[in-house]
């Protein structure tokens, strides 16, 4: 038989935090916050994350933070050139790479995750920003499937293109109340992969074969 433990995520450095101490640290506090983190490359899809927010019809009630990345590279340069043909330069901000330790900063200032990457074997920022209490909207792409509950913790969109990604954001940054439901359900699913409990299965795992070998033996 085979049997999958999913990656764990580390509970206490990634934990819910002050909102608003948060955002004041990275000079953000009168704007719906969308985060995106990962390495700016065509595989990530930021540029359909870029395209979502033009169509959003109150954008300047948004910032996007884009951590990840460096200042050059063509797809970097496409992206910018992206933001300011469809005239949302103000509303991206590219932070480049940031240390591990400051990532829940962000985590916790943002008020959803966007990973709108067309593959991810695990997706594991998706986890982070959960432990923290933050949704999740994501394309249904490999691990991210199994851990973003669709309508509960976050939502999964089914195609790589900008529209959906900007109905849900919309929806979502419209409801407080879903917004906050949607945060509490994040971070009661993130705690299910903390490496503890990830540990415990494992080792469940490696006891119940050890007796099955042995059982086999006799």
């Amino acid at each position: 038989s085979i049997a999958v433990v999913p990656c764990g995520v580390d509970t206490e450095m990634f934990a819910p935090g002050d909102k608003v101490e948060a955002r004041a640290r990275l000079g953000v506090t009168d704007q719906y916050v969308i985060l995106f983190v990962g390495r700016i490359e065509p595989i990530k899809a930021l540029g359909t994350l870029v395209q979502a927010v033009e169509l959003i019809e109150d954008k300047n009630s948004l910032k996007v933070l884009v951590v990840g990345g460096d200042s050059i590279g063509p797809e970097f340069q496409r992206m910018q050139l992206m933001c300011n043909s469809l005239g949302i330069e103000n509303n991206v901000s590219f932070v480049g790479s940031v240390p591990q330790m400051e990532l829940a900063i962000y985590y916790n200032a943002a008020d959803v995750l966007v990973v709108p990457s067309k593959y991810e074997s695990f997706g594991l920022v998706a986890l982070e920003a959960m432990a923290t209490g933050t949704p999740v909207i994501t394309s249904r792409v490999g691990g991210l499937a199994t851990i973003v509950e669709d309508t509960k913790n976050g939502y999964l969109i089914p195609w790589q293109c900008p529209e959906p990604f900007a109905r849900k954001l919309e929806m979502l940054l419209a409801n407080e109340s879903l917004l906050e439901a949607m945060g509490r359900e994040a971070y009661r699913s993130a705690k299910e992969y903390s490496w503890s409990n990830v540990g415990r299965r494992l080792a469940s795992l490696y006891s119940a074969a050890i007796l099955q070998r042995v059982g086999s033996a006799l």
